[in-house]
């Protein structure tokens, strides 16, 4: 009875306009301004009584009722996101795993952004973790359905629990939103650091947005940009706004100065590391890595005018063969007798560290181009395969300029 007069109440404060949509701005890391939010909701009673969500939410949760709440937030971002007209940004709300088996979801959503006009693009759902670990197939399967249908799905409180990997990998979302958890050493401590630059690595291979929830402090804010954040929500920037405040400020707002970190005097090694992946890109235009006792390669930088030429990934025999026939007949036995696998394999058991031409080759368009060719050997635990890196470099520049 008593789950009941609560459903009651909250029906009730929905009609006379005591549960209201706060809005959490997610501000760009970069730039500083807003670029999206998170809905929220609150409960504020005639009398001024403020219901925190944590005596409410959990007990309409436990009885299959929250969806009432869920779609309400959901429809009142959508008039927001109407108001906010060309400044609108995305605005996320939390949707409870009992949607998942709502076969009129999509429909649902399809409706409210239809009968406000908007984009769909710009009405998010946050998903948690405990939604996946308690029905994990069924939430998985409304996920697909809910991407396919053109809609950004957030993983909130990414971190929070026990399977937070497996969770990610089995959950098609766009936007990883990282726990304040991760933050509770300030970002001071190393393990710290290194445990908040591994799941943002994490992230970036997944190709993940990434959001970072609870941010306080200056040290925090500084550390998760060297990690290459997108997204900082947290009261360093704003606490929750009421919907006139949250179109004030993304109207009238002017960008938050954000202040940087020196990557090289406080140990960002997240940051120091694209830094060097950076420049290594920058001075050569095309990598591969090769197992020459396994005839294979891969390339990981591919941008060179071979680049139309050459498979990203195969036989190394076959590659070998494609770049000597790139190269002015002059040179073509030279680089076949240096870089053929037989030949790398008996430099490697001599001892030497690499193998290296500078040759000319030839485009697509019978332009010429002065190469640079450099295999490096590497060695893997795991095994007794001899592997290579390879990097190629465009010479054409003046002579003298390379040494």
């Amino acid at each position: 009875m008593e789950n009941q007069i609560l459903l009651n109440d909250i029906v009730n404060a929905i009609e006379n306009g005591e549960l209201q949509a706060y809005y959490q701005p997610q501000y760009n890391a970069k730039k500083g301004v807003v670029g999206g939010a998170e809905a929220l909701v609150r409960w504020i009673k005639s009398d001024g009584t403020i219901v925190l969500p944590k005596d409410f939410i959990p007990i309409l949760e436990e009885n299959g009722q929250l969806s009432v709440v869920d779609w309400f937030i959901a429809e009142e971002a959508c008039k927001t996101i109407k108001l906010l007209k060309s400044r609108a940004v995305r605005i996320s709300v939390n949707f409870g795993r009992e949607h998942a088996h709502d076969s009129q979801f999509i429909e649902k959503l399809d409706k409210l952004v239809e009968t406000y006009g908007i984009d769909k693009s710009l009405l998010g759902v946050e998903i948690t973790e405990s939604d996946v670990a308690t029905d994990k197939q069924d939430v998985i399967e409304w996920v697909n359905k809910i991407v396919a249908a053109g809609y950004a799905v957030s993983i909130d409180d990414f971190g929070s629990g026990m399977s937070s990997l497996s969770f990610v990998k089995d959950v098609p979302a766009t936007i990883l939103k990282i726990d304040r958890s991760f933050l509770a050493d300030n970002c001071q401590t190393e393990r710290g650091k290194m445990t908040l630059e591994s799941v943002f690595y994490f992230a970036h291979r997944l190709h993940l947005l990434t959001v970072v929830e609870g941010v306080e402090t200056e040290s925090q804010l500084q550390f998760i940009n060297t990690c290459d954040c997108d997204y900082i929500q947290g009261f360093i920037f704003s606490k929750p706004l009421e919907k006139s405040d949250f179109i004030r400020m993304c109207i009238e707002e002017a960008p938050v100065e954000i202040g940087t970190m020196e990557p090289f005097e406080e140990g960002a090694v997240f940051e120091q590391v694209k830094i060097l992946i950076d420049s290594v890109y920058k001075k050569f235009q095309l990598i591969k890595f090769a197992n020459i006792s396994k005839n294979s390669y891969t390339f990981m930088r591919y941008e060179d005018f071979m680049n139309t030429t050459i498979p990203e990934t195969g036989s190394y025999d076959d590659c070998l063969r494609r770049i000597v026939d790139a190269t002015v007949p002059e040179s073509q036995k030279d680089i076949l007798n240096a870089f053929n696998r037989k030949s790398l394999l008996e430099a490697y058991k001599n001892g030497e560290r690499r193998v290296m031409r500078i040759v000319y080759q030839r485009d697509e368009n019978n332009e010429l181009h002065k190469v640079a060719i450099e295999d490096y050997f590497m060695e893997s635990e795991r095994n007794n395969d001899v592997y290579v890196v390879s990097f190629i470099q465009n010479l054409d520049f003046e002579d003298g300029t390379y040494v």
